[in-house]
């Protein structure tokens, strides 16, 4: 039994090495079952155990016939610092406080790396949040794509992998705590972090993001 466990777990890392060396991106359709038995010179059975392991943390997800699929974040499992189990009532200040200390930072990289591309697909973003203000429909998801966007314009994939959890524990407690507002003040913030960014200059983009988020952690005190 215990040589069963272990074979399966060794199993379960070869698959992720095949994942990483074949560099399969998320949403990718690994081989089947049979042909994952093959290559790794192990039963199917031993196959079915190890991606039972890769699912519970998150790296790849079974989708009803048509296959196994490497997972949209691989290896971030929900809520991983376990904010869903603080409920206190400042948490959300503190959430904020957290994006205070890494976004300025962030944006000032951003400033120096974001392609013209990612430029412009920050500005087609503010464009669709106000057009939604207008609308009356929920902007939340937009001000998190947002944020989301500059995060991965800084080519870094630490960053891109930490911030979004941030980012979505936050929006949980916008959802059920407060109803964020959008008015002219956040549309020319937006604009003023777009500014510095297509103007390449970085301690800009970190005064004008620093003041955006302060501005957010003022207005739920």
């Amino acid at each position: 039994m215990v040589d069963r466990i272990l074979l399966s777990e060794k199993t379960a890392e070869k698959i992720k090495k095949l994942i990483i060396e074949n560099k399969y991106q998320p949403g990718d359709k690994l081989p089947n079952e049979i042909e994952l038995a093959e290559t790794l010179n192990v039963g199917r059975s031993t196959i079915r155990e190890a991606i039972k392991i890769l699912i519970s943390i998150n790296i790849v997800e079974i989708k009803r016939g048509k296959g196994t699929f490497v997972c949209k974040n691989p290896g971030l499992i929900e809520d991983p610092f376990g904010v869903t189990f603080l409920n206190e009532k400042q948490l959300l200040q503190h959430l904020l406080e957290t994006r205070l200390i890494f976004e300025p930072e962030i944006a000032a990289l951003a400033a120096r790396r974001a392609t013209e591309e990612e430029i412009e697909r920050l500005k087609e973003n503010k464009t669709t949040m106000e057009d939604n203000f207008k609308k009356g429909k929920t902007l939340l998801s937009d001000d998190v794509e947002f944020h989301r966007l500059i995060a991965k314009s800084t080519k870094n994939p630490v960053l891109q992998r930490i911030f979004p959890i941030i980012n979505e524990c936050i929006s949980e407690r916008y959802m059920t705590d407060i109803i964020p507002s959008y008015d002219g003040s956040t549309s020319e913030y937006h604009q003023r972090i777009i500014d510095a960014i297509e103007q390449r200059d970085p301690e800009k983009a970190y005064a004008v993001m620093k003041r955006h988020i302060e501005r957010a952690i003022e207005q739920i005190k």
